[in-house]
Protein backbone atom coordinates (compact mmCIF):
# COMPACT_ATOMS: atom_id res chain seq x y z
CA UNK A 1 0.00 0.00 0.00
CA UNK A 2 2.50 2.57 0.75
CA UNK A 3 4.41 1.76 -2.17
CA UNK A 4 1.77 2.52 -4.30
CA UNK A 5 1.40 5.36 -2.42
CA UNK A 6 4.72 6.74 -3.18
CA UNK A 7 4.09 5.68 -6.80
CA UNK A 8 1.49 7.83 -7.16
CA UNK A 9 3.62 11.21 -5.69
CA UNK A 10 6.05 10.53 -7.52
CA UNK A 11 4.18 10.53 -10.25
CA UNK A 12 2.75 14.32 -9.62
CA UNK A 13 5.57 15.65 -8.84
CA UNK A 14 6.88 14.42 -11.85
CA UNK A 15 4.08 15.75 -14.14
CA UNK A 16 4.51 18.93 -11.82
CA UNK A 17 8.10 19.33 -13.12
CA UNK A 18 6.89 18.45 -16.98
CA UNK A 19 4.71 21.35 -16.63
CA UNK A 20 7.26 23.51 -15.12
CA UNK A 21 9.41 22.80 -17.67
CA UNK A 22 6.95 23.03 -20.28
CA UNK A 23 5.75 26.59 -18.89
CA UNK A 24 9.33 27.67 -19.05
CA UNK A 25 9.78 27.12 -22.78
CA UNK A 26 6.59 28.71 -23.36
CA UNK A 27 7.29 31.74 -21.95
CA UNK A 28 10.58 32.17 -23.30
CA UNK A 29 9.37 31.61 -26.70
CA UNK A 30 5.61 33.62 -26.81
CA UNK A 31 6.28 35.69 -23.87
CA UNK A 32 3.49 35.67 -20.67
CA UNK A 33 0.21 37.36 -22.12
CA UNK A 34 0.60 34.72 -25.14
CA UNK A 35 1.44 32.13 -23.69
CA UNK A 36 -2.01 30.13 -23.02
CA UNK A 37 -2.31 27.73 -20.41
CA UNK A 38 -3.87 25.37 -23.37
CA UNK A 39 -0.42 25.83 -25.14
CA UNK A 40 1.52 24.64 -21.81
CA UNK A 41 -0.84 21.38 -21.38
CA UNK A 42 0.11 20.07 -24.86
CA UNK A 43 3.81 20.99 -24.47
CA UNK A 44 3.67 18.99 -21.17
CA UNK A 45 1.86 16.47 -22.64
CA UNK A 46 -1.26 16.98 -20.01
CA UNK A 47 -4.79 17.93 -19.93
CA UNK A 48 -5.44 21.77 -19.11
CA UNK A 49 -6.85 20.85 -16.05
CA UNK A 50 -3.82 19.25 -14.56
CA UNK A 51 -2.35 22.55 -14.57
CA UNK A 52 -4.93 24.06 -12.41
CA UNK A 53 -4.38 20.98 -10.05
CA UNK A 54 -1.08 21.87 -9.96
CA UNK A 55 -1.22 25.94 -10.17
CA UNK A 56 -4.29 28.03 -8.94
CA UNK A 57 -3.30 30.16 -11.74
CA UNK A 58 -0.85 31.50 -15.05
CA UNK A 59 0.60 33.73 -12.73
CA UNK A 60 1.45 31.75 -9.65
CA UNK A 61 2.63 29.24 -12.73
CA UNK A 62 5.12 31.69 -13.14
CA UNK A 63 6.26 32.26 -10.23
CA UNK A 64 6.91 28.58 -9.95
CA UNK A 65 8.99 28.73 -12.72
CA UNK A 66 11.11 30.86 -11.54
CA UNK A 67 10.70 31.17 -7.45
CA UNK A 68 11.89 27.07 -7.79
CA UNK A 69 15.23 27.68 -9.91
CA UNK A 70 16.29 30.35 -7.76
CA UNK A 71 15.93 28.42 -4.42
CA UNK A 72 17.87 25.61 -5.59
CA UNK A 73 20.37 28.16 -7.29
CA UNK A 74 20.55 30.14 -3.62
CA UNK A 75 20.69 26.97 -1.61
CA UNK A 76 24.05 26.11 -3.84
CA UNK A 77 25.33 29.57 -3.35
CA UNK A 78 25.13 29.04 0.64
CA UNK A 79 26.79 26.03 0.31
CA UNK A 80 29.50 26.56 -1.47
CA UNK A 81 30.34 29.98 0.06
CA UNK A 82 33.44 30.49 2.44
CA UNK A 83 32.47 31.55 5.70
CA UNK A 84 35.88 33.93 5.62
CA UNK A 85 35.15 35.91 2.55
CA UNK A 86 34.30 39.42 3.18
CA UNK A 87 30.49 40.92 2.92
CA UNK A 88 31.18 41.83 -0.84
CA UNK A 89 32.88 38.69 -2.21
CA UNK A 90 29.48 36.15 -0.28
CA UNK A 91 26.85 38.74 -2.26
CA UNK A 92 28.96 38.46 -5.21
CA UNK A 93 29.04 34.71 -4.68
CA UNK A 94 25.15 34.68 -4.53
CA UNK A 95 24.75 37.53 -7.74
CA UNK A 96 27.12 34.96 -9.81
CA UNK A 97 24.81 31.93 -9.22
CA UNK A 98 22.32 33.68 -10.44
CA UNK A 99 23.53 35.65 -13.33
CA UNK A 100 24.75 32.31 -14.19
CA UNK A 101 21.18 31.26 -14.49
CA UNK A 102 19.61 34.21 -15.80
CA UNK A 103 21.91 33.45 -18.44
CA UNK A 104 21.68 30.55 -19.39
CA UNK A 105 17.98 31.46 -20.10
CA UNK A 106 17.10 35.04 -20.12
CA UNK A 107 14.14 34.65 -21.83
CA UNK A 108 12.78 34.08 -18.82
CA UNK A 109 14.19 36.44 -16.95
CA UNK A 110 12.61 39.28 -19.19
CA UNK A 111 9.30 37.28 -19.07
CA UNK A 112 9.78 38.31 -15.15
CA UNK A 113 10.59 41.72 -15.43
CA UNK A 114 7.65 42.42 -17.65
CA UNK A 115 4.76 40.29 -16.05
CA UNK A 116 5.94 40.66 -12.17
CA UNK A 117 9.02 43.77 -11.48
CA UNK A 118 7.13 46.51 -13.88
CA UNK A 119 3.74 45.41 -13.62
CA UNK A 120 3.35 43.64 -10.32
CA UNK A 121 1.04 42.26 -8.31
CA UNK A 122 1.18 43.36 -4.94
CA UNK A 123 3.39 41.19 -3.14
CA UNK A 124 4.27 38.92 -5.96
CA UNK A 125 8.09 40.19 -6.14
CA UNK A 126 8.67 39.70 -2.77
CA UNK A 127 6.63 36.49 -2.31
CA UNK A 128 8.81 35.24 -5.03
CA UNK A 129 11.79 36.33 -2.70
CA UNK A 130 10.75 35.56 0.02
CA UNK A 131 9.78 31.73 -0.90
CA UNK A 132 13.12 31.51 -2.57
CA UNK A 133 14.91 31.53 0.32
CA UNK A 134 16.86 34.79 -1.27
CA UNK A 135 15.35 37.16 1.82
CA UNK A 136 16.41 35.33 4.25
CA UNK A 137 19.80 34.78 3.26
CA UNK A 138 20.51 38.47 2.38
CA UNK A 139 19.15 39.23 5.73
CA UNK A 140 21.67 36.64 7.48
CA UNK A 141 24.79 38.19 5.43
CA UNK A 142 23.90 41.91 6.47
CA UNK A 143 23.82 40.99 10.10
CA UNK A 144 26.85 38.99 10.29
CA UNK A 145 28.04 41.56 8.30
CA UNK A 146 26.78 43.81 10.84
CA UNK A 147 27.77 41.86 14.20
CA UNK A 148 31.80 41.70 12.86
CA UNK A 149 32.07 45.72 11.99
CA UNK A 150 31.70 45.52 7.91
CA UNK A 151 28.89 47.56 7.99
CA UNK A 152 27.26 50.22 10.38
CA UNK A 153 25.28 48.15 12.96
CA UNK A 154 23.03 50.88 13.25
CA UNK A 155 21.38 50.48 10.10
CA UNK A 156 18.14 48.53 9.43
CA UNK A 157 18.99 45.46 8.01
CA UNK A 158 15.64 45.63 5.88
CA UNK A 159 16.75 48.89 4.43
CA UNK A 160 20.11 47.60 3.27
CA UNK A 161 18.73 44.56 1.72
CA UNK A 162 15.99 46.68 -0.17
CA UNK A 163 18.87 48.46 -1.65
CA UNK A 164 20.72 45.62 -2.60
CA UNK A 165 17.63 44.18 -4.28
CA UNK A 166 17.41 47.44 -6.59
CA UNK A 167 21.22 47.54 -7.78
CA UNK A 168 20.04 43.62 -8.67
CA UNK A 169 17.58 44.77 -10.77
CA UNK A 170 19.08 47.67 -12.17
CA UNK A 171 21.85 45.60 -13.02
CA UNK A 172 19.75 43.09 -14.35
CA UNK A 173 18.13 45.53 -16.72
CA UNK A 174 21.04 47.12 -18.03
CA UNK A 175 22.18 43.94 -19.40
CA UNK A 176 18.60 43.02 -20.39
CA UNK A 177 17.98 46.12 -22.53
CA UNK A 178 21.48 45.46 -24.03
CA UNK A 179 20.58 42.33 -24.69
CA UNK A 180 24.52 41.27 -22.36
CA UNK A 181 24.10 38.29 -20.76
CA UNK A 182 27.73 37.77 -19.98
CA UNK A 183 27.95 36.59 -16.07
CA UNK A 184 31.16 38.14 -16.04
CA UNK A 185 30.22 41.74 -17.40
CA UNK A 186 26.86 41.59 -14.51
CA UNK A 187 29.04 40.63 -11.59
CA UNK A 188 31.43 43.89 -12.52
CA UNK A 189 28.48 45.95 -12.82
CA UNK A 190 27.02 44.91 -10.01
CA UNK A 191 30.14 45.06 -7.50
CA UNK A 192 31.00 48.05 -8.31
CA UNK A 193 27.73 49.35 -6.91
CA UNK A 194 27.60 47.53 -4.00
CA UNK A 195 31.36 48.28 -3.49
CA UNK A 196 30.82 52.07 -3.68
CA UNK A 197 27.91 51.30 -1.08
CA UNK A 198 29.70 49.47 1.38
CA UNK A 199 32.82 51.93 1.58
CA UNK A 200 30.79 55.45 1.30
CA UNK A 201 27.02 55.05 2.86
CA UNK A 202 26.99 51.87 5.11
CA UNK A 203 30.19 52.26 6.71
CA UNK A 204 29.52 56.03 7.45
CA UNK A 205 28.80 55.54 11.04
CA UNK A 206 27.25 59.16 12.76
CA UNK A 207 30.54 59.34 14.53
CA UNK A 208 32.21 59.19 11.44
CA UNK A 209 30.45 61.66 9.65
CA UNK A 210 30.53 64.14 12.37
Amino acid sequence: MQTGVNSRAAKREQTRENILEAARQCFCETGFDKTSTRMIAERAGVAEGTIFSHFETKEQLLISCVGEQMAATIAQALHTMDPEWCFVDKLMHIAAHRFAQIALRPGMWQVLLQQMVFSPRKGAVHDLMRTSGLIAAIRALVEDAQLDGEINPNLDPDQIYKTMMALFLFTVHEHVSAQNFDCEDMCATLREMLEVQVRGIWMRWPEMAA
